[in-house]
């Protein structure tokens, strides 16, 4: 208990002045007798000073007693901490492909319930996933609420930014609760963490062709969530036939895995993952190769890890006129070129390097652009100074020097990398060619991607069609679902490969502060109201006391 004013305990000295007028207060009563004279000759006897004090001790001092200490505690305004449920209650269900897992939507189920329970109301809930969508539209009747709670069902897409979800309903909520089991970046609301179950997935596929064209090499990173070693057997299919291997993975730990792959050339290949677990949709990938050749300019020096790259990333070659892409490496151009154009360390007026800088810690933005990377493994030497084009978004940065750069400008787009390959060993490492596939298919968008995640809009050519078993859709196409579909294009088909977004293969346990139970809602109960209550009933008992003494 609590007193916002304590010194209104002061007032408890007026109950000197009432003890004292109680104790001084003399009152002679006349009294009838049958004859004075049987009182002749009696010895007065007065009352010892102990008597006379208890004669006066009444039940009227009592109550003029408890009205001052009503007062007093009624004046103090006394507080008692009380738990509440809480009031209008925003409920936001993640709904993205890491909640996929078996077992997961019982549990999100279980903990929406309870805090529906628990609040008072209204409630609203929202679906966190690509498109977000409204489960619970704002309604006081929690049998509405429990009912369309179990329209929740996890897609295998990805979460857009929280914001994004509570858009759908931009009044404001007094209370946020997020259900998930990725909290991370996730602010100013309540968060339930579902525990994630152990997981074995592939968390990077991609297959480049050999120089010779005789033979592939598949690159496949593979995550051991649980707490104890896993012998994984590998499978990879193709148009060409099958491939086993397996690896012991230690556990908490990624493992990389570079495989030669014979065979005739093949458009499209699927990496299996066995053992199977709780969340089987990264237990497999898919990865298509391009259909047609992209003509090459190439301007500056001679790098044969990026042409090798290049090579691993699409099929390209090099043409002296009419390029679809100019790839310029480690030179100063005298002019800009017209078209898309990728630059490795180079420039051109408008565009110079300004220096060199000891590169600093590594940090990505989040962008597609930068699927699949791990740059845990990359070792810079200097990276180049240059100014920001007009428009230009930074995708990594080392340290507080833009690395990596791409921007539109009238004459097509461009994409910068400013680092020496030659004293880096990011060309000895399968993170380069997918960085360069990355930036080919962003550099080129007249072509239809060769990958995509489920959920992402894929724009098709005009002349291009994608067939699925809906049906062939042209113009915009977004998958519901992973796979190998085929693309109809002037040239005739092309694979195209979906996959479950990449971040849903996770380790079992991540270490998040300040999550934990819901607390339940306390509130302050002001006590005053129910001591005043308690003055007036004492007042009055003491007036109608008072009155039947006769005043």
């Amino acid at each position: 208990m609590t007193f916002a004013s304590p010194l209104a305990w002061l007032w408890l000295l007026a109950l000197l002045p009432v003890l004292l007028l109680h104790l001084l207060r003399k009152k002679e009563r006349d009294w009838r007798v049958s004859a004075l004279f049987l009182w002749e000759g009696v010895r007065p006897d007065r009352p010892r000073f102990v008597e006379r004090l208890r004669a006066r001790w009444d039940l009227l001092l009592l109550l003029q007693g408890l009205a001052v200490v009503l007062s007093a505690f009624a004046l103090s305004q006394p507080e008692r901490e009380v738990l509440r449920p809480a009031g209008a209650t925003l409920l936001v269900l993640d709904g993205s492909a890491a909640m996929a897992a078996e077992g997961t939507r019982e549990k999100v189920l279980a903990a929406a319930e309870q805090i529906l329970k628990n609040s008072a109301g209204p409630w609203a809930v929202v679906l966190w996933t690509t498109p977000p969508e409204i489960l619970v539209p704002p309604t006081a009747e929690l049998s509405l609420a429990l009912t369309g709670l179990h329209r929740y069902a996890a897609r295998l897409t990805r979460r857009p930014e929280l914001p994004q979800a509570l858009a759908l309903l931009p009044e404001p909520w007094p209370r946020v609760v997020v259900i998930t089991n990725d909290p991370t970046g996730i602010t100013g609301a309540e968060v339930v963490q579902i525990p994630r179950p152990e997981n074995l997935g592939i968390t990077a596929f991609a297959v480049r062709p050999s120089p010779d064209g005789l033979r592939y090499e598949a690159f496949l990173r593979i995550l051991n969530a649980t707490e104890t070693y896993k012998d994984v057997q590998i499978r990879i299919l193709s148009e060409a036939g099958e491939f086993w291997a397996s690896r012991l993975v230690p556990p908490g730990a990624e493992e990389e895995v570079v495989l030669v792959l014979p065979g005739a050339r093949a458009g499209a290949f699927v990496a299996e993952l066995r053992p199977t677990d709780a969340f089987p949709w990264d237990n497999v990938r898919y990865c298509a190769l391009g259909g047609g050749e992209i003509g090459v300019g190439w301007r500056g020096r001679e790098d044969r890890y990026l042409w090798a790259a290049l090579r691993a990333a699409a099929p390209v070659r090099r043409v002296d006129h009419d390029p679809d892409l100019f790839v310029v490496a480690h030179a100063d151009l005298s002019a800009e070129p017209w078209g898309p154009c990728l630059l490795v360390n180079a420039g051109w007026p408008g565009l110079s390097r300004l220096g060199e800088k000891e590169p600093g810690p590594l940090r990505a933005e989040a962008s597609p652009l930068l699927e699949n990377l791990s740059l845990a493994e990359w070792r810079l030497g200097r990276v180049a100074l240059y100014e920001l084009p007009l428009g230009a978004r930074v995708l990594l940065w080392a340290g507080d020097t833009p690395l990596l750069f791409v921007w539109e400008s009238p004459w097509g787009r461009r994409a910068l990398l400013a680092l020496d390959l030659g004293r880096s060993n990011l060309p000895l490492l399968p993170d380069f060619p997918i960085l360069v596939r990355n930036l080919l298919a962003w550099l080129l968008p007249q072509e239809p991607v060769e990958a995509v995640l489920v959920g992402e809009a894929v724009t098709l050519p005009p002349g291009f069609s994608v067939r699925t078993e809906e049906g062939t859709f042209e113009g915009v196409w977004v998958p519901q679902r992973p796979g190998i579909f085929q693309i109809q294009g002037p040239k005739g088909l092309r694979p195209l490969a979906v996959n479950v977004p990449w971040e849903a293969s996770y380790l079992a346990k991540i270490p998040v502060e300040g999550v934990g139970e819901l607390k339940p809602g306390r509130a302050a109960l002001p006590l005053w109201p129910w001591a005043t209550a308690g003055l007036v009933l004492v007042l009055a008992a003491e007036a109608a006391l008072f009155l039947r003494r006769g005043g």
